[in-house]
């Protein structure tokens, strides 16, 4: 599937999306790392994970109404993991519109609301369906 670059202004929307797949790419260390957030039900709370192994997503923490991400205690992977690090920081750095242009992120080519495939050229810059 081919990833498409997201907007810095965009990319705060495609994440609190609800349904959202995407990945963070540092050009100068050709670091990345891929994440899925998902929306709680009910309540404004987005469940974090980080693409582990093919096809396989391990939680490490929640964002809450704030907007500020919280490392989980249940999480099996460390807050001081280089993966937990970059989303933490990264997130930050959108908030306040000062990430470096070095970082880039991609979205899948799926819906960041209903993560169905999106076949609308318009759509697929956005990361957004037309529903």
């Amino acid at each position: 599937m081919k990833s498409n670059k997201l907007n810095r202004h965009d990319s705060l929307k495609f994440i609190f999306g609800g349904n959202s797949t995407f990945t963070f790419k540092n050009n100068i260390t050709e670091n990345r790392f891929t994440y899925r957030v998902r929306k709680h039900k009910t309540n404004d709370i987005y469940f974090v994970s980080v693409l582990t192994q093919p096809d396989t997503y391990t939680f490490i923490g929640s964002i809450f109404k704030e907007g500020n991400y919280r490392h989980s205690v249940k999480s099996k992977i460390s807050s001081n993991a280089q993966s937990v690090k970059v989303f933490d920081y990264v997130l930050r750095k959108l908030h306040t519109d000062s990430l470096s242009e070095s970082i880039e992120v991609w979205h899948e080519g799926r819906c960041g609301r209903c993560n169905r495939k999106l076949t609308v050229p318009e759509s697929i810059e956005s990361g957004f369906g037309p529903e």
